[in-house]
């Protein structure tokens, strides 16, 4: 039910998407098969690739179910932008093993902007403040306590947070360096969906759930719908995505563990 749920919202909230490719679609069956030690798509009997030709050998059937589940919600057309754990688990066999490093530096540069570590003037904006402390200083303090990263808070109201101590990004460099492919390619769509590479860590080790961790990386927005209202084509779009993204980075990691 899970996974029918993320394709059909996948489809929902990425469907407009300019600039997405996609292609009639060309099969009429998907299905799973066992290769071994690990567990493959398939499309009318044939194996699945990966875009860069890869064989695409997934390590539990879930996710190999998941995935088949993505292919078969496509209707007439295949979108690639409405099938986000495909797309999880092409980065993780395609691109993370030729550019682990980078991919590790560009999780580690959030650090320095990272959503967590902004403060509202409670003066000014008393709810963004009220929200940011119910849902930011609890996953700083668990950053601290379980990878010993200290990300402090910046002033109240400043637009930039204070310079990151070596020892933080020592600390969330060997947290990056101990994760597999597959949760590296996790950790990076739950970074930069949410700005954070807190609420990432935190939504990989099941700190928060997805959720929260939506709750956490939009707590200005939700703020200032609550108070001006929603904008459709805008704020609903932009809620469905992160909706859809970290949710499925989530499963993406738990399925993959």
């Amino acid at each position: 039910m899970q996974r029918c749920c993320l394709a059909r919202r996948g489809r929902a909230a990425m469907s407009q998407r300019r600039g997405a490719a996609s292609r009639p679609r060309f099969y009429k069956h998907t299905s799973i098969d066992r290769d071994g030690d690990a567990w493959r798509v398939t499309l009318d009997a044939r194996p699945l690739p990966t875009p860069n030709g890869q064989a695409m050998r997934l390590p539990s059937q879930r996710l190999a179910l998941a995935i088949a589940a993505e292919w078969d919600a496509q209707i007439d057309r295949i979108e690639p932008a409405a099938m986000p754990l495909m797309a999880l688990a092409s980065t993780a066999i395609d691109q993370i093993p030729k550019e682990r490093k980078q991919t590790e530096q560009n999780i580690l540069a959030y650090a320095a902007t990272d959503t967590c570590r902004f403060v509202a003037d409670a003066a000014r904006e008393p709810e963004v403040r009220r929200r940011q402390d119910k849902y930011h200083e609890p996953i700083l303090a668990w950053l601290r306590e379980t990878h010993g990263a200290e990300l402090t808070r910046g002033a109240p109201g400043m637009l930039r947070a204070p310079p990151t101590p070596p020892e933080a990004l020592d600390a969330l460099t060997t947290a990056c360096a101990a994760l597999s492919n597959y949760h590296l390619a996790a950790l990076q769509a739950a970074t930069f969906e949410s700005k954070s590479v807190a609420i990432g860590l935190a939504l990989l080790d099941r700190e928060i759930d997805a959720e929260e961790a939506e709750a956490a990386a939009r707590v200005e927005e939700t703020a200032n719908i609550e108070r001006w209202g929603l904008v459709e084509g805008a704020h609903d779009y932009d809620l469905a995505r992160v909706r859809v993204q970290l949710a499925s980075a989530a499963f993406f990691a738990d399925a993959t563990s």
